[in-house]
């Protein structure tokens, strides 16, 4: 009878684990992290959150027609205006009346 040999440990496959344990733990983390009410957002995550491109959020708001903030050439955003940029958008937009185009 011969003693078997210890299965060699793959170390890749154990750091690989141990990454998306921590991975898991840091999201799980920051889903119930509080928030700042009162920081500011980047175009890119308004942009996001509306389903608006960040070039058209901030040409919009530099020509006065949406409320921001303006750092030298960066654009930020509070809550309360992404709030009334919601409303300023909800009365511009107008539902598509036009029927099916051929093909």
């Amino acid at each position: 009878m011969s003693a078997s040999a210890p299965e060699p440990v793959d170390d890749g496959a154990v750091l690989a684990a141990s990454i998306r344990e921590l991975a898991n733990a840091i999201r799980a983390l920051a889903a119930h992290a509080p928030r700042d009410p009162d920081a500011l957002l980047t175009a890119d995550e308004v942009g996001a959150l509306l389903g608006l491109s960040p070039r058209s959020l901030k040409d919009r708001a530099a020509s006065g027609a949406f409320p921001h903030r303006r750092f030298g050439k960066h654009y930020r955003f509070s809550r309360e205006d992404v709030a009334e940029i919601v409303q300023l958008t909800k009365s511009s937009v107008r539902p598509y009346r036009g029927g099916m185009r051929a093909a």
